[in-house]
């Protein structure tokens, strides 16, 4: 099976692991994540996860501001379209619409592997210049 093949379905975020320090643990806020990350065959992908900790607005339709800025910081997602660099274990993501205003036409791209239903993604700095968090996403292919 060709690494695109055993990318197409639907995964269930398992655990954000960071490495700060010499320490290895859960990303500040993300101690029990929640997220899916879907990859279609005809090369669309959608991802979106969270924090489990999350408070819910007082008003759904109308929060305040630090309800908006407390939800924020354990949230992302965007969708796009997805390919594989040809030279090295890399997907790269091809958002259209994004949490983060600056992904929108970017590449961002994540080295990855595969340990049986697993995939491990590990982010790669968007521009030069920049450091990419030394992190580890665990995402579980859900049947």
């Amino acid at each position: 099976m060709s690494d695109f093949d055993r990318f197409v379905g639907v995964w269930e975020l398992e655990e954000i692991e960071d490495f700060l320090e010499g320490k290895r643990g859960p990303a500040p806020g993300f101690e029990r994540p929640l997220g899916l990350l879907i990859y279609l065959a005809a090369g669309f992908m959608s991802v979106n996860f969270a924090g489990s900790s999350r408070d819910p607005f007082l008003r759904e339709f109308s929060p305040t501001l630090a309800e908006l800025a407390a939800a924020s910081a354990t949230y992302g997602g965007y969708a796009g379209r997805w390919e594989l660099e040809k030279d090295a274990p890399v997907v790269v993501h091809l958002p259209e619409v994004s949490f983060v205003p600056n992904r929108v036409g970017a590449r961002v791209r994540r080295s990855y592997s595969f340990s049986e239903n697993l995939l491990l993604l590990r982010p790669i700095a968007l521009s030069p210049g920049e450091t990419a968090p030394d992190r580890v996403l665990r995402w579980r292919r859900r049947p």
